[in-house]
């Protein structure tokens, strides 16, 4: 799951994937903006077939919450 979601992340926002890490913060590493975050969980939301509620979108502040949620839900 890490693999794709660090792939998903590089091809929606263009950051090479050696850049993002588990640890990287969506917002402040990544200089993510609400667009670009609502852009990511379409393209998550696709990949794994299931909505992504709004509630739980704004939990996610690093990379590895992305991959930590998906694990537990997709």
């Amino acid at each position: 799951m890490k693999d794709k979601v660090i792939t998903i992340i590089s091809s929606t926002t263009g950051i090479a994937k050696e850049n993002i890490t588990e640890n990287a913060n969506l917002l402040t590493d990544l200089e993510l903006e609400s667009l670009d975050v609502v852009t990511l969980v379409a393209e998550l939301e696709k990949e794994v077939g299931k909505e992504i509620p709004d509630k739980d979108i704004k939990e996610f502040q690093t990379v590895g919450d992305v991959i930590k949620y998906l694990e537990d839900n997709a």
